[in-house]
């Protein structure tokens, strides 16, 4: 016990000495500094990159400014215009007579619509006599064949519940020798097997009887314990 506790007491040493190395790092990190004239000539290389995007921008505005010009002296003629403008008349006019064919469309294709349901409503009233003719005319039939079903049901059913018993009472005399026998036996078309009983200890007992018999701690297992080290 003594040795696990000055083991402990050594981790927590090694932590220790892993802090003040990092402390001592930091420091010396925090004492090198970059010399007065290079920072100079870092400010004095800002400043030409400064004035290299000041010379920039007047040029552009400059350049913009002659380009401005330039477009404005270009003018579309008038006659262009007025060219343009018939144009757009005559795209006007044609949508227009556009539109109209397409209202002469949409009347053809409301028309088409009304018939199709017109004739979809006809074949369902036909087919829904039909239908009533073809159950008035075969009723009694059918009728008859189910009450035929019914009988042959009743007849049955009391033949069934006997087969069941026989079955259920056979088969509980066969697993009854079969297990006498200890062993399977195999028929034409049935196999009855047999499956000798799985064995099962029950734990709370077993512990209880391990401190009064020892030796039964060969039988037992247990798993190893883990340990997990954190700082207090």
């Amino acid at each position: 016990m003594n040795d696990i506790v000055s083991k402990l007491d050594l981790l927590a040493e090694f932590y220790s000495q892993k802090d003040a190395l990092e402390l001592r790092k930091r420091e010396l990190l925090n004492e090198i500094q970059v010399p007065a004239e290079i920072e100079q000539i870092v400010k004095n290389g800002m400043a030409r990159i400064a004035q290299v995007d000041t010379n920039i921008r007047e040029a552009s505005k400059a350049l913009d400014a002659v380009i401005d010009a330039k477009l404005a002296a270009v003018v579309i003629p008038q006659e262009y215009q007025d060219e343009l403008a018939a144009i757009d008349r005559a795209r006007d006019e044609i949508l227009a007579k556009m539109g109209e064919v397409e209202a002469q469309k949409r009347t053809i294709r409301n028309e088409q619509a009304e018939q199709h349901l017109g004739m979809m409503n006809e074949s369902n009233g036909l087919k829904q006599q039909i239908q009533l003719e073809i159950e008035a005319q075969t009723h009694d039939v059918y009728a008859a064949i189910n009450q035929k079903k019914q009988e042959i049901e009743m007849e049955f059913s009391g033949k069934a519940d006997d087969a069941d018993e026989n079955i259920k009472k056979l088969e509980a005399e066969i697993k009854a020798e079969v297990k006498a026998t200890g062993a399977s036996v195999k028929g034409k078309y049935f196999h009855a097997v047999y499956v000798k009983g799985r064995i099962t200890w029950n734990t709370d007992k077993m512990e209880a009887w391990i401190v009064d018999h020892p030796f039964l701690k060969d039988a037992r297992k247990e798993g190893e314990p883990s340990i997990t080290l954190r700082k207090v």
